[in-house]
């Protein structure tokens, strides 16, 4: 028994005319305050003011799309990246419930050990790198010589 996949399940539902609830919600709640203010005042200078100042972010909210994606959807990433700390962290320390004269202890303790195996290490890779520059540098000899003596 086959089973339909459902499609376009990023597509949000138009439930209004042409728009979603979220539009409708941001351009209903946009009237009422500019129905308001307008109320309030019963002056057009006062909303044409209002809708400077709020129509047209809120126009641009309902129905601006950033990376393809409605700019109400980003809204709270916004928030959260301006309230929340700006910690950039590039060596995380371990954390350790030791007390600080023992962690002292231990990191001596391991940078010395380290100082010992990097040493160890160093002069290994050295020899391996010495051994290798040997047999490149027989290798080529041996080509110079093969090209001599075909030459001849």
């Amino acid at each position: 028994m086959q089973f339909p996949v459902p499609q376009f399940t990023d597509v949000e539902d138009k439930i209004i005319g042409p728009l979603t609830i979220k539009q409708f919600g941001i351009l209903f709640g946009l009237g009422v305050v500019l129905f308001l203010g307008y109320s309030a005042t019963k002056s057009i200078i006062v909303l044409i003011f209002l809708f400077l100042i709020l129509g047209i972010p809120g126009l641009s909210l309902a129905f601006a799309k950033i990376n393809g994606r409605p700019v109400y959807n980003s809204i709270g990433y916004f928030v959260k990246f301006f309230l929340s700390p700006k910690v950039m962290v590039f060596h995380k320390e371990a954390v350790s419930l030791r007390s600080d004269a023992e962690v002292k202890d231990a990191n001596l303790k391991s940078d010395t050990v380290t100082k010992q195996s990097d040493k160890e290490d160093t002069q290994d890779n050295l020899r391996k790198v010495q051994q290798l520059l040997r047999q490149t540098q027989d290798q080529e000899e041996e080509m110079v010589r093969a090209r001599s003596k075909s030459q001849e």
